[in-house]
């Protein structure tokens, strides 16, 4: 009988410990969650991709970006090549129509999956008060823009970057307005911002960690 009362409180105090080693891992959750990521990110093995690179123009990332393409260009190029951001962000800002480099100053790129978004400040008047509306007598002169979307190789020499995202100061834009906006800030026809690449370009992938132009089949 002794024993089987052994037995018991055995289980009881085994089911006891259970509780109370739940009970302080779901109170220091977030420490053990912080000391395991810390672990295993000094391992290497549980290192996650950054979502997002930031890239600013430069003289000396447009030369590099030129560089890696001429790499590419012609008969017997690189089948690939790899730009970091702020090469992109070179490349993005030099290719830019002049009406848009006229508009628009402290330019940045965030390059991340499949995306691109510009970021800078505004000078307004390029969109006049017929496009702005009652919202041009709010608006200062310089405002921060902030344009977002897709890109793709749409011709031979041409990545036609279609954006879907567009906010002056904190106002987001409608979709319909915004290939309108787009025309007036570039001063193009067709809703996009090209940016003109070598005409050996046909596919790109945009990721964090690089743009990447893939040679045109021949």
């Amino acid at each position: 009988m002794s024993g089987c009362f052994k037995n018991v409180f055995a289980g009881i105090g085994c089911f006891v410990v259970v509780v109370v080693v739940t009970v302080v891992a779901w109170h220091y959750r977030a420490d053990i969650s912080d000391m395991y990521r810390s672990l295993t990110d000094r391992s290497g093995t549980a290192t996650e991709m950054p979502d997002f690179a930031i890239g600013y123009p430069s003289p000396e990332g447009l030369r590099s970006a030129e560089r890696k393409e001429s790499s590419i260009a012609g008969q017997g190029g690189a089948e690939r090549i790899v730009l970091t951001a702020d090469e992109m962000a070179s490349l993005i800002q030099d290719r830019l129509d002049s009406r848009a480099k006229m508009a628009l100053d402290s330019v940045r790129v965030r390059v991340e999956s499949d995306r691109f978004s510009l970021e800078a400040e505004l000078l307004t008047d390029v969109f006049g008060s017929d496009l702005l509306g009652p919202l041009r007598g709010i608006m200062d002169p310089r405002e921060p823009i902030r344009v977002s979307g897709r890109a793709e190789v749409v011709a031979p020499g041409i990545v036609g970057w279609r954006i879907d995202e567009f906010v002056i100061a904190s106002f987001p834009f409608p979709a319909p307005v915004i290939p309108t906006l787009v025309d007036r800030l570039t001063g193009g026809s067709d809703g996009m911002i090209l940016i003109s690449v070598p005409a050996s370009v046909g596919d790109l992938r945009i990721r964090a960690d690089g743009v990447t132009f893939y040679r045109r089949a021949d």
